[in-house]
């Protein structure tokens, strides 16, 4: 495991960036946040690269696959955090485990879930309600 001492997964935190107009509480948050203490999941990456391809071709479109691709990531730098084996087994059983108590988890949710808590992190999310049960910290800025 990597030391994310007091780090924080900003993974559904980004997706307010993505608004007509981001909400100013995250953003708030966000810039009170030490920049070495964020984290960003390749799940958030895919979700927001998503939500950029849905949109009609446009300069907004454009703006934003920029700042994806080019201010996003070279804001973490170091700090995007991937899938791998141990994470995918905690994934694995904490939704196998939810599963089996009739509770089930959407799966990019669960896989965020899952990467928060391998690596120690608290997860900044408003999507709380689909992670009850998973023992994922949570800040919700919003």
């Amino acid at each position: 495991m990597k030391d994310f001492e007091d780090g924080v997964q900003t993974a559904c935190a980004l997706e307010s960036n993505l608004d007509a107009k981001p909400s100013s509480g995250v953003l708030d948050w966000l810039d009170a946040q030490p920049q070495v203490a964020l984290y960003l999941n390749v799940i958030t990456i895919g979700e927001i690269a998503k939500g950029i391809s849905r949109l009609p071709e446009s300069n907004r479109k454009r703006q934003l696959a920029g700042w994806l691709n080019q201010d996003l990531m070279a804001r973490f730098e170091r700090r995007i955090i991937g899938l791998d084996v141990a994470t995918m087994q905690l994934w694995g059983d904490l939704v196998g485990q939810l599963e089996t108590k009739g509770r089930v988890l959407p799966v990019m949710d669960s896989l965020i879930a899952a990467i928060a808590i391998q690596n120690s992190l608290t997860l900044a999310t408003r999507n709380e309600a689909d992670l009850v049960g998973t023992g994922v910290a949570i800040v919700n800025p919003w």
